[in-house]
């Protein structure tokens, strides 16, 4: 397959995760695995309507028992990569549609990587390993996004 194939389209990938920071804009999106699963549709028409999101925790799920052991396995096979990654989180999306109704997404496995510093593709490849490694671990159902992002220290 083209590794350009991964690549999001450039409005998805500034819009996906519309209002997560608060209002306006979340951070780009580098690749997500569930792009087939559930597919990312840019409104049309002149009055259409962006979805936003808001990033919700994850709690009484398959992922939780076994998190401290697999997010050292993940940091290690991110760290083989040599992807310049700023943070590893857990959670879940929920969507606002223009219509009130919302939608709760699958439990997310969110990298933060920094800006410029990792391909479609090589997310792609590294999300593999991570879905692999989580269906050892009896973990399924779950999703791998990559969104750029710079960990700023206080």
């Amino acid at each position: 397959m083209d590794p350009s194939s991964y690549a999001v389209s450039d409005y998805e990938r500034k819009t996906y995760y519309n209002g997560v920071a608060g209002s306006g804009e979340g951070p780009p999106l580098v690749y997500r695995t569930g792009a087939d699963k559930y597919p990312w549709i840019e409104p049309k028409g002149e009055h259409a309507h962006q979805p936003s999101k808001a990033a919700c925790g994850v709690f009484g799920t398959p992922l939780n028992a076994v998190w401290n052991t697999v997010a050292f396995q993940i940091c290690d096979l991110i760290n083989e990569r040599k992807i310049q990654y700023s943070s590893i989180d857990v959670a879940r999306f929920t969507t606002f549609e223009e219509d009130g109704k919302e939608t709760v997404g699958p439990v997310v496995i969110w990298i933060g990587v920094h800006p410029g510093s990792t391909s479609a593709y090589t997310a792609h490849e590294a999300s593999q390993e991570i879905l692999e490694l989580l269906e050892k671990n009896g973990v399924e159902g779950v999703e791998v996004e990559w969104r750029e992002s710079v960990l700023q220290q206080l």
